[in-house]
């Protein structure tokens, strides 16, 4: 009995290690450091005028436009984690190409900018980069989200539904905490978590154009968080790529399913 009593002690306190851990560390399993990429500036970017994003005279991410001409709209672009503003000068061509100025936001402690790398503060640098748009640019703004910028992009609309023109969400989670529970079943993530970071809460108040972009081979968040997350809002419109996964979305997307999602957010 004794042996069987000092058993199940330690069960007991790994398992609470096991939850303590999870609590304090899941800004680090959330955010883990970003590689080095080359500046986009120092990249082929013809007809593209590429700078800094400064506010304040801090650095926030970089501006995408179009070399010539007056930019028709501004996009703002969240990326996802173990990425940096400089991986997704890609991404951005395919609004500035398209007329539009980018934005592509950069989260404290990710690439080139300071400070703590944790989800309360990537969000609050997601909220201040609409805040800078707007005050910079005014009107139209769409949002871009990948992944964990999907879920940033979610949680920026909410409050501000009505200066947001459209939204698209790439790979994105229905909820972190259902993500989460998925991934550790066997520990009370939802109480654990220092925020849900529901998008489908997040977005219920939102009636501008919603595009969501699910890949079927997605392993790290399974599709039907894509799925769910669409089908919580009627006015949604979602989009599979049957042989995309997580990672590889980007490449998997062609020029027609980029012309029907600019259609959907009428900025075509």
């Amino acid at each position: 009995m004794r042996l069987l009593f000092y058993f199940f002690g330690l069960v007991l306190a790994m398992y609470l290690c096991a939850m303590l851990a999870l609590f304090l560390m899941q800004d680090c399993m959330l955010l883990p450091s970003t590689p080095d990429a080359a500046d986009p500036r120092t990249l082929p970017h013809a007809a593209e005028d590429i700078k800094q994003w400064k506010v304040h005279g801090e650095y926030e991410g970089y501006i995408v436009a179009p070399a010539q001409g007056r930019a028709r709209g501004t996009f703002i672009l969240y990326h996802g984690n173990e990425e940096s503003a400089e991986t997704k000068l890609p991404l951005a061509d395919v609004f500035v190409q398209n007329g539009y100025r980018v934005v592509i936001v950069e989260y404290p402690g990710h690439g080139n900018r300071p400070g703590s790398r944790t989800m309360k503060a990537t969000l609050t640098a997601s909220r201040e980069a609409l805040a800078g748009a707007l005050a910079q640019w005014g009107a139209p703004i769409f949002l871009v989200g990948e992944s964990l910028g999907a879920g940033m992009a979610s949680q920026v609309t909410k409050g501000n539904e009505t200066a947001v023109a459209g939204v698209v969400l790439i790979t994105p989670w229905d909820s972190l905490a259902d993500v989460a529970a998925e991934k550790y079943p066997f520990l009370p993530v939802r109480w654990l978590l220092h925020d849900p970071f529901d998008s489908v809460a997040a977005l219920s108040s939102f009636r501008g154009p919603l595009v969501i972009v699910g890949a079927q081979q997605d392993t790290l968040i399974p599709v039907l968080h894509a799925r769910r997350l669409a089908s919580e809002h009627a006015h949604s419109h979602f989009l599979l790529l049957p042989t995309a996964d997580h990672d590889n979305w980007f490449t998997a997307m062609r020029g027609s399913d980029w012309r029907q999602i600019l259609a959907l957010l009428h900025a075509g």
